[in-house]
């Protein structure tokens, strides 16, 4: 039996830093390890928090989107090596932007690969002046949102740069496309349906309202929090599924997703959501020299990692200070979200609260939790 203590204790005492509320599930070979909840749902702390609770998971997203591209590139439906203008045609001539003000004619395509490894050169700009404009309409669809964004010019030549941006939800347009279904009736029937997942989806209902954590905003200074408005900002239109920051989630059906991942594609009641050979190719670093060092130095705390097929990719434990193996990979979200797959170990981790601006939880809570539970399961 492992002994979780360690990452129980370290959970409870989250609220002292000023992190009100935590879950977090561990799962080894479909084998629920760890499993806890600390603080309250709810601001007042009349209701202790739960795996009933939802959580707005912003860009922790971007792995199920990830996930559900890469499924139909593994049926031949897609490939990383096509260019974005194959599927969406309105990107077919973009222009830069460059440092010095000028605009210029991109060179390059964009290719699907670079929707996947934030190189295609888009920011994470919402107030645009064509989004702003797409979004006058309350009910504009996630593929004329993304139209629109078309008419933005890049910030470098696709394929030589990493910006953390948009292109999850480029990507998401992409699905759409492919499938001849909204993004969100592709997950539901793709991942959601067959993993018997309920407490996932982009649009809640008044009973799911009734479920949501309360948000909260962090203040790094004096490591504590105060209730917000619990909104998702990156829910641009009533229909826009957004592939990059979009969904809700309860900790038990994301660590069913993920969990499938980590046992190389297989979830536990035997669907088959990914290839072995396709999983493999997640967590390895696809980044040039040039876009691995900018993503470096966006995010400081990322030595040792690249950016693969799913978000981060392990490269380096040693210079990462951890103890998972090469390959590892997972994302995070703005609330402070956090999860890991490890194929090696057949291991995955679901850590969600609610507190948005959370350097604290970005630069030590997560590697505390990941170094915390490998030393679990290493006893």
């Amino acid at each position: 039996m492992y002994d979780f203590s360690k990452v129980k204790e370290y959970l409870d005492s989250l609220e002292s830093l000023g992190i009100p509320l935590a879950g977090i599930e561990v799962r080894q070979d479909h084998e629920i390890i760890c499993k806890h909840f600390s603080g309250y749902a709810d601001a007042e702390k009349t209701r202790k928090l739960s795996d009933d609770d939802i959580f707005w998971i912003f860009s922790a997203t971007k792995v199920i989107t990830c996930i559900a591209a890469m499924r139909l590139v593994e049926e031949g439906r897609l490939s990383l090596e096509d260019n974005l203008d194959k599927y969406l045609p309105e990107f077919a001539s973009m222009k830069i932007k460059n440092p010095d003000g000028t605009i210029t004619d991109a060179k390059n395509k964009i290719r699907i690969i670079d929707l996947f490894t934030m190189t295609a050169g888009f920011t994470y700009t919402l107030d645009s002046p064509s989004l702003l404009e797409a979004r006058k309409n309350k009910n504009a669809t996630t593929r004329e949102i993304i139209a629109a964004l078309a008419n933005e010019p890049l910030v470098f030549e696709p394929s030589t740069n990493f910006r953390y941006s948009l292109c999850h939800d480029v990507l998401g347009a992409v699905v759409e496309v492919v499938t001849g279904m909204s993004y969100g009736e592709y997950l539901n029937e793709a991942i959601f349906t067959p993993l018997g997942i309920k407490n996932m989806g982009f649009k809640l209902s008044e009973k799911d309202k009734l479920r949501m954590t309360q948000q909260y905003k962090y203040d790094n200074a004096f490591y504590t929090s105060v209730p917000m408005e619990t909104g998702n900002p990156f829910i641009l239109t009533n229909n826009f599924e957004g592939g990059g920051a979009g969904l809700y989630s309860n900790v038990g059906d994301y660590a069913k997703i993920i969990d499938a991942v980590a046992c190389r594609g297989t979830a536990e009641n035997g669907y088959k959501l990914l290839r072995p050979e396709t999983v493999a190719e997640l967590g390895v670093n696809r980044l040039c020299e040039n876009a691995l060092r900018t993503y470096r130095l966006e995010d400081l705390k990322r030595a040792g990692y690249g950016w693969g097929l799913c978000i981060r990719a392990m490269m380096n434990p040693l210079a990462a200070n951890s103890p998972s193996p090469v390959g590892e990979f997972g994302g995070t979200g703005a609330a402070s979200a956090y999860n890991l797959i490890d194929t090696t170990n057949r291991l995955s981790i679901t850590f969600f609260t609610h507190v948005r601006s959370c350097d604290y939880a970005f630069k030590f809570v997560h590697d505390r939790l990941r170094n915390l539970t490998y030393e679990a399961i290493s006893k």
